[in-house]
């Protein structure tokens, strides 16, 4: 529920409208916000275990929490459908993903055939689905402009929706073996106690709460491919079947002699434009995946000012000098701001600050699936005040 969609919620005693997602993290099913009612309920009946509903509401959302159904711009709509394992609202039992056409009223309608939607199947041909996804086209983002092969199930070469519930995902001639993987995990966690805002003096809270800030580089899709720079003989790359040799795969720049000289350079580049306004940012860390992430960074797109750059660091193999720095272990330290020594300032972000996230990738020689870009971030609401704590230590888990 990363791109928070409008949603209706039917239950047997009505019909209520919510804004998905918009608590916890892109991997959380989250409930969201409920919204002020904007439709009409007009029929709800029950027949051989069936419920139809039939509502109405305006064509023009009340808010951009709501959606707005517009036929010039949209003449498809994704659709998620899903059911409940019970008369409250939960998480769903079972869903499926459709792509609803409209048709004009008393007028010829275009019906085409674009090979937009495939079906995406396990070995063997079962299991298919099929889905299309919220890519946002340029100029706020690259994935519909580069053709990128994760919007769509026709295209898909990999990622996340391979990995479903308990799907083995060996290839076919290794053996599925019936032991189970058990793992553990330990956490250990720093804190500190809260004392609360009065008091005869009139005190400040000695934390303030950090809301948590989320937002993808790759706008919604929530991951992507990175495709090798080249096509070569005999390797078609998936999602460019027909990509013509010789020719930079769509968002790759290269230096050198490419396609073949041993100074051949090539990365992978997508932005996201959008706005980011009544935010103090304490905290940012950007996610990507090992090895060929090369930076994700963070600016105002009104001012130039670089908010935050994220550059993996590997280990070398310093122990026991340094019994953290493991040989080949990748780390991306996050941006942190603060009064504390080392610290940059934190920077107040007025309403509706337009920033620009780009993301790069090493993909001279060979691509990557499921591909992340993701920012996920911390900060507060309100301007500086004077000695206002956010933290009196430091804090961590491990």
């Amino acid at each position: 529920m990363s791109d928070q969609p409008y949603t209706l919620i039917v239950t047997e005693t009505g019909v209520s409208e919510r804004k998905l997602g918009t608590c916890g993290t892109e991997a959380d099913h989250c409930a969201g916000d409920l919204l002020t009612p904007s439709l009409t309920l007009v029929s709800s009946t029950v027949h051989d275990g069936i419920r139809t509903v039939v509502v109405t509401r305006p064509l023009l959302g009340v808010s951009t929490d709501y959606y707005t159904f517009d036929t010039v711009e949209h003449a498809t709509i994704n659709v998620i459908a899903a059911v409940g394992a019970g008369p409250a609202f939960a998480y769903h039992k079972a869903r499926s993903a459709l792509v609803l056409s409209l048709a004009s009223v008393n007028a010829p309608t275009c019906v085409c055939d674009a090979g937009a939607i495939g079906q995406l199947c396990e070995t063997g041909g079962v299991n298919c689905h099929k889905f299309v996804k919220n890519c946002l086209p340029a100029p706020d983002a690259d994935l519909l402009a580069q053709h990128n092969p994760t919007c769509n199930s026709d295209t898909y070469g990999g990622g996340l929706s391979c990995c479903g519930h308990k799907r083995i995902m060996l290839d076919a001639d290794q053996e599925v073996r019936p032991e189970l993987l058990r793992y553990h995990m330990k956490f250990r966690f720093w804190f500190q106690e809260y004392r609360p805002a009065g008091g005869a003096a009139g005190a400040k809270p000695s934390h303030y709460n950090l809301p948590r800030i989320y937002q993808q580089t790759e706008a919604n899709a929530g991951e992507y491919d990175v495709p090798p720079a080249f096509a070569r003989d005999g390797v078609p790359i998936p999602g460019y079947p027909n990509w013509p040799k010789n020719k930079p795969t769509p968002g790759t720049t290269c230096t050198g002699a490419c396609p073949d000289g041993p100074d051949c350079a090539c990365v992978h580049t997508i932005h996201y434009r959008w706005k980011l306004g009544n935010t103090r940012l304490i905290y940012a860390g950007g996610h990507c995946h090992a090895p060929s992430c090369i930076s994700l960074e963070l600016f105002r797109n009104d001012t130039g000012e670089l908010l935050c750059r994220q550059l993996p660091q590997y280990g070398r193999g310093s122990f026991p000098e340094d019994k953290w720095d493991e040989a080949g272990y990748a780390a991306i330290p996050p941006c942190l701001w603060g009064d504390d020594e080392g610290l940059q300032p934190s920077v107040f972000l007025p309403p509706n600050t337009p920033v620009l996230s780009i993301k790069r990738n090493h993909n001279t020689h060979s691509g990557h699936f499921g591909e992340m870009a993701s920012w996920q971030m911390r900060g507060v609401n309100f301007p500086a005040e004077d000695q206002m704590i956010l933290t009196e230590g430091k804090s961590a888990t491990s």
